[in-house]
């Protein structure tokens, strides 16, 4: 029962983004994939090609029927996670989570309680960050009274990263030094991810193209691998 919980301490980060496409590159690698939106704005199945209006079946586990797109299986979480029952279930250890699947959980930044309820079931904690002053700011506050580099669980991808501009790479050089092998990956700026998303059509299909759509499928190897979701055979071949 691998868990991806994807969850920034800084909103607006490009959580749901990424968690799209993660859940899409894993079920095309062939793994059964499940994407859990568990926040009030209800935008991670944009990022699937889907309109504002097309709702999403809430998640109750294993007997729920949900939309499927792309391969990956799409609920709602945002209610489920105010329901008491949930919330006791998480608190006293019970896995609500099929063991043949693997969950990627798109968490609000400002939901700090779901992402501290989901952590202890996830195989890997995803936190974006941008090259900006204040999402640089916000690394002291991924996990309250614990430094960044010492978050065995969470591995740190640089968003919308420009390199025209000093201050994104100056920050990129920053998060290199400090994070090491905890920074998986960078995602540079491409105004395509808007653009797709405003149009309602997923980004491998109105810009295939797109530098940031590379960047993502790199970034997805990296977390396959990292999540244990790679076999030795897997990468030899």
């Amino acid at each position: 029962m691998p868990l991806i919980l994807c969850h920034s301490a800084k909103g607006g980060t490009g959580t749901s983004f990424i968690a799209a496409h993660l859940a899409m590159h894993l079920a095309q690698q062939g793994h059964e994939v499940v994407a859990l939106d568990f926040t009030y704005q209800d935008a991670l199945k944009l990022y699937f090609g889907l309109l504002p209006t097309q709702s999403l079946v809430e998640f109750r586990g294993s007997g729920s029927s949900p939309l499927a797109v792309a391969g990956v299986e799409l609920f709602s979480g945002y209610a489920l996670s105010r329901e008491s029952d949930f919330i006791e279930a998480l608190r006293a250890g019970r896995s609500p989570f099929a063991e043949r699947k693997i969950y990627i959980a798109d968490v609000a930044a400002g939901d700090r309680e779901t992402k501290d309820l989901l952590l202890p079931f996830a195989q890997l904690h995803l936190c974006a960050l941008l090259p900006h002053p204040v999402s640089l700011a916000a690394l002291t506050k991924v996990q309250a009274g614990t430094p960044a580099i010492e978050l065995t669980k969470t591995a740190f991808i640089l968003n919308q990263l420009d390199d025209t501009h000093r201050f994104s790479r100056h920050a990129h050089i920053f998060l290199r030094e400090l994070l090491g092998e905890r920074l998986i990956g960078t995602i540079r700026r491409d105004e395509a991810v808007n653009e797709a998303a405003a149009m309602f059509e997923p980004i491998n299909k109105y810009a295939a193209a797109s530098a940031a759509l590379a960047d993502i499928r790199e970034v997805a190897r990296a977390v396959e691998q990292r999540a244990g979701l790679v076999t030795e055979a897997d990468q030899l071949s």
